[in-house]
């Protein structure tokens, strides 16, 4: 029995909701990662070598065209907002905590990214305060 098109319109709108939700998360916290690594505000900015200042370039690029087309592929809904910045705070938060306990390694880079995170979290709850609940999703997710 072949899918209906309310069926294949879904399936399509839950791919793009996906994708759009990854590819903003994933640039949210990698271009918040490395801004928080390069501007040598929390700890000493990395030495690049000139070689490798391409591929650094290459990255950011990469990472603006990832928040780009997850911005364009379908708009998200203020409820798939605040995911993606909890998702990104998330990774802010949770990535450098664990290396700093694993290495026993506390750095002023582990509280900045770290810091980031808190940012990213401030932002995502909120846009949850002023979420207006005008659908029915608005409603009973949170």
């Amino acid at each position: 029995m072949p899918p209906s098109a309310l069926q294949q319109a879904f399936t399509k709108a839950s791919i793009q909701s996906a994708a759009s939700f990854f590819l903003v998360t994933f640039s949210t916290a990698f271009l918040f990662t490395l801004g928080a690594r390069l501007t040598g505000w929390f700890t000493r900015s990395p030495v690049i070598p000139p070689e490798q200042t391409s591929m650094l370039g290459i990255a950011i690029m990469v990472a603006v065209i990832c928040l780009a087309v997850g911005a364009s592929i379908r708009r998200l809904s203020a409820a798939e907002l605040q995911s993606a910045l909890l998702g990104a705070s998330a990774i802010l938060l949770s990535t450098p905590l664990a290396l700093a306990v694993l290495t026993g390694d506390w750095q002023l880079s582990t509280a900045a990214v770290s810091g980031m995170g808190v940012v990213t979290l401030a932002v995502g709850w909120f846009v949850a305060i002023t979420r207006r609940p005008d659908t029915p999703e608005a409603r009973t997710d949170g």
